[in-house]
């Protein structure tokens, strides 16, 4: 991994399969309002159906990615709903694709903010977007921070990409009221 081009955003699958089943499992996802794309560094976009339940096990995890690779949707020869599917895409190409009102992006080094300052913003949004990073080390690269309207620093300390994925999607469901709502 080291000889190859940043490398510190490669070899770690680990960090998008935990983030992936803490926004896959959420009251927001599972409310039909929430979007999951994955955009790798060798710019293929994995586009995740709602309903997707992904394997709970890492290995489980690792070989239904391959098969994706593989098939490029999954189920692969199935008539039934398409749970996941990949293709080659720029992440400037999903961003036009998916035509968000606002583009919120989290980074270490973006502007210092609390979560509910981010989310009070988005909430108002009618087609919000969030940029997660999930690699190991480093930044967003140039191109992808101009992508944003906003690029957010939510604390003093690096945060993993799950704490990160799963805070922002609970502020936002608190924003718009949700926990009282699936409640009644």
């Amino acid at each position: 991994m080291r000889r190859l081009e940043q490398s510190e955003k490669r070899g770690r699958p680990d960090i998008v399969h935990f983030a992936l089943l803490e926004a896959l499992g959420s009251p927001l996802n599972k409310e039909g309002l929430l979007q999951v794309n994955v955009h790798t560094i060798s710019n293929y976009v994995i586009k995740l159906d709602q309903a997707t339940r992904l394997p709970r096990n890492y290995n489980r995890f690792v070989s239904l990615i391959e098969q994706l690779f593989e098939y490029k949707r999954i189920p692969p020869k199935s008539t039934e709903k398409i749970l996941l599917t990949i293709e080659p895409q720029t992440l400037s190409k999903l961003i036009h694709d998916i035509q968000p009102s606002y583009i919120l992006a989290f980074s270490r080094v973006g502007k210092l903010g609390t979560l509910e300052e981010a989310v009070s913003k988005i909430s108002v949004e009618n087609r919000p977007a969030v940029i997660i990073g999930g690699f190991p080390y480093g930044h967003f690269s140039e191109p992808i921070i101009r992508l944003a309207n906003t690029v957010l620093s939510i604390d003093s300390e690096m945060l993993e990409t799950w704490t990160v994925t799963s805070r922002i999607i609970y502020e936002f469901e608190r924003a718009i009221s949700m926990p009282k709502k699936r409640l009644k």
